[in-house]
Parts: C-alpha cells; sequence; structure tokens
C-alpha cells in the first residue's frame, strides 16, 4: 500500500502519462507490480505491437497496470530507434484522441498541465483558444515543432500580440507535442541502466521490428571503411555531404548518436571545438531533408577534390567499371 505521503496516481497521469509528475510516481511503484509484473509486462507487449501495427490496443481494466505498462513499454522502444518512433508517434495519437474528446473548457487545463503553455479558452467562437506569442514560441521551440511549416509563426492566426486557434489546430499541436515529449523522453531512458526484467521482453519485440531498407549495400560500405580512418583535410565537406546523411538516413542512428559519432570521428584528426555547432546543424540538417549521402563513383565523378583526399584504402573500394560482354560486343 503506498502512504499518504507518496504521490497518487491521478486520472490526468493515467491519461497522459507523459505528463511531468508521471514519473515520480512510477518510480513509487514496489519492483514487483511494475518490471517484474506479468499482467503490466504482458500490457506493455500489447503496447509495443500495436506501435509496431501488429496489435489492436485495449486499454487495461485495472488502471495501475495500465499506468504502469505505458513505462516499462517505454523503457523496450528506447532500445531501438525505429520502434522508438513509432511508439513515440502511435502513443501521441492515442493521447490526441483522448484530449480531443475533453470538455472544451478543460483543454486549456490540460495542455497547460502537460506542456506548460497557458492557454486560454475565449468561448464557442470558431477560434476559441488563444495564447501569448512568446508562451506558443516557448512551446514551439522546446519541442522544435516549427521544423513542421504549419507551426512557424507566420502560419498562425495572430492578433494583440496573441496566438488564436481552433478547436482542431488545438487538438494537432497537443498531439505534435506529445509525441515530442515522448521522443524526449525515450532519449533519456535509453541513456538508465536497462531493467533486468525487461530483457526476454526486449528479445521479443525486437524480433518484429523490420530491418530499414538501404540504397544497395555494397553502394556505402566505403563510409564504414572511412569512419575507420581520420582526415584533416575537407572534413566540413566530408561531415555535411557524406556523414551526417549516412549516419542518420542510412544507418539510421538517433540525432545525438550520429553527432556523438561524427564528433568521436573528427576529434582524432584535430581539434573538434570550431567544428561542434557545424556538426549539430548538419546532422539535423540531413534528418530533416531526408539527405542522402553520395556513392563512392558518385563522389569521385562529381566531387573529384573531396575524393582525392580519401585515404587510400577507402578510395580502392570503388566498384570496377563494368565491362562489355564479348559475346555482345562489336
Amino acid at each position: 500500500m503506498l502512504s499518504q505521503k507518496e504521490p497518487v496516481l491521478t486520472d490526468m497521469m493515467l491519461r497522459y502519462p507523459f505528463v511531468h509528475h508521471s514519473r515520480r510516481f512510477f518510480d513509487s511503484i514496489p519492483i514487483e507490480e511494475s518490471f517484474s509484473s506479468r499482467e503490466v509486462v504482458r500490457q506493455a507487449e500489447m503496447r509495443l505491437m500495436s506501435a509496431l501495427g501488429r496489435a489492436n490496443y485495449e486499454p487495461h481494466v485495472t488502471e495501475l497496470v495500465e499506468f504502469s505498462s505505458f513505462f516499462v513499454s517505454a523503457f523496450v522502444a528506447s532500445q531501438e530507434s525505429l520502434l522508438a518512433g513509432r511508439f513515440a508517434k502511435r502513443e501521441a495519437e492515442r493521447s490526441r484522441g483522448l484530449y480531443e474528446r475533453e470538455d472544451a473548457r478543460d483543454k486549456a487545463t490540460v495542455i497547460r498541465e502537460c506542456f506548460g503553455i497557458g492557454i486560454q479558452y475565449g468561448g464557442d467562437s470558431r477560434y476559441g483558444y488563444s495564447a501569448g506569442v512568446e508562451e506558443y514560441l516557448a512551446l514551439v521551440s522546446k519541442y522544435e515543432l516549427a521544423k513542421a511549416q504549419r507551426w512557424k509563426l507566420v502560419r498562425q492566426a495572430l492578433s494583440a500580440g496573441r496566438v488564436y486557434f481552433t478547436d482542431n489546430v488545438v487538438n494537432d499541436l497537443f498531439g505534435d507535442s506529445a509525441q515530442r515529449a515522448i521522443s524526449d523522453g525515450l532519449k533519456n531512458l535509453r541513456k538508465a541502466p536497462f531493467p533486468k526484467q525487461l530483457v526476454e521482453l526486449r528479445s521479443r519485440v525486437l524480433t518484429y521490428v523490420p530491418v530499414p531498407r538501404t540504397r544497395t549495400g555494397r553502394s556505402y560500405n566505403y563510409i564504414d571503411e572511412l569512419l575507420k580512418h581520420p582526415i584533416a583535410d575537407g572534413r566540413h565537406r566530408f561531415v555535411w555531404l557524406v556523414l551526417a546523411p549516412f549516419l542518420v538516413n542510412v544507418r539510421k542512428l538517433d540525432e545525438e548518436d550520429a553527432i556523438e559519432k561524427i564528433k568521436a570521428y573528427v576529434s582524432r584528426s584535430g581539434d573538434m571545438s570550431a567544428m561542434k555547432r557545424f556538426v549539430e546543424y548538419n546532422v539535423k540538417r540531413a534528418k530533416r531533408n531526408g539527405l542522402m549521402p553520395p556513392t563512392l563513383t558518385k563522389l569521385r565523378s562529381e566531387h573529384p577534390d573531396l575524393f582525392s583526399l580519401l585515404p587510400r584504402e577507402v578510395s580502392a573500394m570503388e566498384e570496377p567499371p563494368k565491362t562489355a560482354n564479348p559475346k555482345t560486343s562489336k
């Protein structure tokens, strides 16, 4: 039994488990009622399989099991980037659906509790909700929502220093914010020790995670080899043209992991301090625009000066041109 001094499971935490004070309550639950609970693990597995499109999710009748299953499944989802993305998207969709059905007057309270933005409800007019421009920009900046054109300030209804929203727009704002909040939470969980009680669950679920499709496997082998050989010249161009697109869009690393890998690579051939922001910017740019690295053949034909800077071990990997079939050539 939880003592009165310990946090209490609220309806807000049950419906929107990513709300900031939910983690404190989860940490107060005895381990036999969370990581070691068969019911919780079973519910978490259904939650994860739903994110992968392999099951229809049904909320558990026991509130504590339902609540705990979110955090258990989040721990597992944090271990694999593709699963993490799908989990965050699916959970955000579920939360948006719940938020959409909230009473109009309660929506302002819920979004403030979840994300800290002070939205006001102004009645049943078309633009029934509003927030100060500074508060709106703080939310957009916190979750990097402006990567999507629809959340840029110039696309909003503005008047007298306030941003106005229709009911549908505020629902979408909640959903997109939820997805980013969950994604950020998964990144933090990834850094924490993985619970030994969930190792079997992780193994079962990861067998269903599809392997990301990449372009012809051999086309990018040279980049794996390049990462073994630090270079001093042309570092900036190799970062934005080759390494950043390769790590986030071929190897599917999280942005943070890709940034750290490039930093480590660059620092082996010289001072990294002047390139820190450059690396961060270009990793985010490659991810945002879906950029792909050039193949070795394309690098030689379109960027011969850069090709000439490659270590011999890398440049020698270029596939020889195909020769004509002697039986068909004249």
